[in-house]
């Protein structure tokens, strides 16, 4: 019993080591004595899919004594398209917010330590792949006396998009 078992699993090792290797393309005369070319070039691929993570904060509380705060938006792990970056983008630069019984004061936004203003629709951050992260500081402050007290509240959009760089 052992030689037959032994004899069949020699087999099956002779069987699957024997395995012929099949190319595209061969070298040398064809089967009508055409000449092949020497060498062959071929494709090689390799694909990455895009990827990129950004943080923006989940919301923003203003300090009651200086009217501001910041809030620091980070890009990382970037890789786009050549030639493309990822961009974060602020709707409104200067926008209200509100009491629930109607009292109104502008807030308005700032980046970077120089404090540039943000203008609606204003590119807060762009990022490029050969950089990988960024991060920008954003400063919002209430830009006018308060004369009411109260509780209030505003909401402005980021738009995160992938494209070519802003001149």
């Amino acid at each position: 019993m052992k030689k037959l078992v032994t004899l069949l699993l020699t087999a099956a090792l002779a069987i699957t080591a024997a395995t012929t290797a099949f190319a595209d393309h061969q070298i040398g005369p064809d089967a009508n004595g055409n000449p092949n070319p020497a060498s062959k070039a071929i494709p090689v691929t390799y694909t990455v899919a895009p990827k990129y993570t950004v943080t923006i904060p989940a919301s923003v509380t203003l300090d009651s004594d200086s009217k501001s705060s910041t809030a620091t938006i980070v890009v990382k792990d970037v890789t786009v398209d050549f030639g493309k970056k990822v961009k974060v983008a602020l709707n409104k630069g200067t926008f209200d917010v509100t009491t629930d019984e109607g009292a109104t004061l502008p807030c308005k936004v700032t980046k970077g330590t120089n404090k540039t203003p943000v203008n609606d629709n204003g590119t807060v951050l762009e990022v490029a792949p050969a950089s990988k992260s960024g991060s920008e500081t954003l400063t919002f402050a209430i830009t006018d006396p308060v004369v009411y007290s109260g509780t209030y509240k505003g909401t402005v959009t980021f738009e995160v998009s992938v494209g070519t760089p802003t001149i």
